[in-house]
């Protein structure tokens, strides 16, 4: 497996990186709650906590399971949003998730939907 590379767009700023083994994150909200663009991701990686603007990511990961959780900020809730998963990091791949905030800023008590998404076939 060789490296990738990953390139993408957030606040009219290129960000381009090398990557061959860990975790592709990619965070979003139903773009009516505008209200969220003033807003910054918590992710949590095996305890490692980083606060993060909403877009994609890239997390270096050593083989292995690891411990996901993804959250935000909103008004009270110091963890609106909450959902957590289980990844399985293997030699040279990458995984991908992806977190999609509670379609409302209503209902920010509820979890969040992470997923990850299947390993490709080659």
């Amino acid at each position: 497996m060789g490296w990738v590379l990953l390139a993408y767009y957030h606040s009219d700023i290129i960000f381009s990186m090398e990557r061959s083994q860990g975790l592709a994150l990619r965070t979003r909200f139903f773009v009516l709650d505008w209200t969220l663009n003033f807003t910054r991701t918590t992710v949590t990686i095996d305890g490692q906590r980083r606060e993060l603007p909403w877009g994609e990511h890239f997390f270096p990961l050593e083989p292995g399971r690891h411990q996901l959780q993804v959250s935000y900020p909103y008004l009270r809730l110091s963890r609106a949003g909450k959902a957590s998963i289980q990844v399985d990091v293997a030699p040279d791949q990458v995984v991908q998730a992806s977190y999609q905030a509670p379609k409302s800023v209503l209902v920010a008590f509820l979890p969040g939907k992470l997923t990850i998404a299947p390993p490709a076939q080659s």
